[in-house]
């Protein structure tokens, strides 16, 4: 994600990109995800879900000027899934240090850019090829 981030000059933050450990530090947790059901990528998802979250970025939409980001007329920016608003309901299992600096944020985004989209995972779903949870959205994504 960090990558088509940089590459594209998306309109999207990593905001934990920089964070000192002491602050944010997540190793390998499964958090709460909250879905936004009207979008495909979450055809047959629950509202509520999980994800395997490892190191991973949290996006927060802005952070480059539009007329500075990529070179194409339509870019939109979807909010597929995000961490609740409340801190303290995002871990699951695990441990998470500095879990109230991802509140709210995005764990996966689409990002529109012309007639074709970049689907932004901040999280692993198909983690160990375990991931029954996560495993609808890639799924969802490809077929998309």
């Amino acid at each position: 994600s960090n990558f088509a981030i940089e590459q594209f000059n998306l309109p999207v933050k990593d905001v934990t990109r920089g964070l000192a450990r002491k602050d944010f530090y997540i190793p390998g947790s499964i958090l709460r995800t909250e879905l936004t059901m009207s979008h495909p990528l979450t055809k047959g998802m629950p509202e509520q879900s999980i994800a395997w979250f490892e190191s991973g970025p949290v996006f927060e939409i802005g952070g480059v000027p539009v007329d500075k980001a990529i070179a194409f007329k339509d870019v939109g920016v979807n909010i597929i899934a995000s961490y609740p608003t409340d801190p303290s309901k995002i871990l699951l299992s695990g441990w998470a240090l500095g879990a109230e600096k991802i509140a709210g944020k995005a764990a996966l985004v689409e990002v529109t850019m012309g007639k074709g989209k970049i689907i932004l995972f901040g999280f692993r779903p198909q983690y160990r090829g375990q991931s029954l949870a996560t495993f609808p959205l890639l799924f969802n994504a490809i077929s998309n």
